[in-house]
């Protein structure tokens, strides 16, 4: 897991895992392999106008609302932002879609305001991947001022792009308190509605240093992640590793497993 913060969730689960282990985001070493492609996206929407960039995600729709977010809630989140970008010439967006590939029929009408955003050159759409996007989160933020993570009840695209450094907003339009990211701050990091989260960006921008911790997870990245150092997949390798030496080496199942942990643990 990245953090020890999922321990009390599998104990109360009834898990009988004898083993958690805390490695950190797995994707934390992607970062700066990403900052590239981010700059050459953001030069792009201010060579034609924008001064102020944000970045939006989604956790995907479906059609049965029974299951998933339906695409009625997901064309309200768009056309809001969508509509800004056609209002003001200072504004820029960069989309990246959890599923790339659907999201113009996903869309429906909404589509076609999409479409005239892309033609002002001030938006830009994220399209690679087929059953998901091919890049993360955080290659978006990269490259905005603020990036918007538009569901509580999924978190980790908002994670990926505040540990990646990025001011991250979270919209919870549907109603998700028992999030421990409202911690955050209500009107600072989380919010209800657009209109609220569009008035706080326009506040941030138009003072010289800011909103005072506006989009600003500090407080409880130690929590997500206690090592933040790009490691994290180095350290899940080396203890899958320690494992399958142990295995080869024919030791009983339960003496690798604890050999694992204290090497780890020290």
């Amino acid at each position: 897991a990245f953090s020890p913060t999922s321990v009390e969730t599998e104990q109360r689960s009834g898990s009988v895992i004898p083993y958690h282990v805390s490695v950190g985001y797995l994707s934390d070493h992607r970062f700066p392999l990403l900052r590239e492609k981010a700059c050459q996206i953001r030069n792009a929407l201010k060579a034609h106008g924008a001064k102020r960039i944000a970045a939006l995600t989604d956790e995907n729709t479906a059609s049965d609302e029974r299951w998933h977010t339906g695409h009625v809630f997901e064309q309200e989140n768009y056309r809001f932002i969508l509509e800004r970008v056609l209002e003001e010439p200072w504004f820029g967006l960069v989309i990246k879609p959890k599923v790339p590939s659907s999201l113009r029929s996903r869309l429906g009408p909404v589509a076609e305001l999409l479409e005239r955003a892309e033609n002002t050159g001030r938006c830009y759409v994220f399209q690679e991947g087929s059953m998901t996007g091919a890049y993360p989160p955080s290659a978006a933020g990269l490259a905005a001022d603020v990036m918007i993570h538009c569901h509580l009840n999924a978190g980790t695209a908002g994670m990926d792009a505040a540990l990646a450094g990025v001011p991250t907003l979270l919209l919870d339009r549907l109603g998700w308190p028992v999030s421990p990211l409202y911690r955050l701050g209500i009107g600072q990091v989380v919010f209800t509605d657009w209109k609220s989260l569009w008035d706080a960006c326009k506040e941030h921008w138009r003072r010289p240093d800011g909103v005072p911790g506006f989009g600003n997870w500090s407080s409880l990245l130690g929590e997500l992640d206690p090592f933040r150092d790009g490691r994290a997949a180095w350290r899940m390798g080396t203890y899958l590793q320690w494992l399958l030496e142990g295995f080869r080496a024919g030791l009983a199942r339960n003496t690798v497993l604890a050999d694992a942990a204290t090497r780890y643990a020290a």
